[in-house]
């Protein structure tokens, strides 16, 4: 990965009950050992990280996350921050919609 002081990870949210019921399909096709995702037939956009919606919360947590809070530690500026429209996953990235203790492994963050 180039070096960059800016790093964008997306991260592809399955998709909800609510849109299961309905009928709706994936429109977003994540390409093989690149960072890069397929929306339709020919649009392609290329990040620093892609995770699919069968991606842990851990392993987004230790690919993307970790290096940011260890140079923080260090003392560097760090930001982590959710970007989308409404729907689009934030929540689900964030792990804020979910009703766990802080006891789980992947929320204990640089102590586990």
């Amino acid at each position: 990965m180039a070096s960059s002081t800016v790093r964008v990870a997306l991260r592809i949210r399955p998709l909800s009950p609510q849109e299961h019921a309905s009928g709706e399909t994936e429109c977003v096709t994540q390409l093989p050992g690149v960072p890069q995702i397929v929306i339709g037939a020919d649009r392609a956009f290329t990040f620093d990280y892609v995770f699919s919606p069968e991606v842990s919360q851990e392993q987004v947590y230790d690919d993307a996350i970790a290096p940011l809070v260890d140079q923080f530690l260090q003392g560097y500026n760090a930001t982590i921050l959710a970007y989308g429209q409404t729907g689009s996953g934030k929540t689900f990235s964030m792990g804020t919609g979910l009703t766990v203790s802080v006891t789980q492994p992947e929320l204990q963050g640089k102590y586990k």
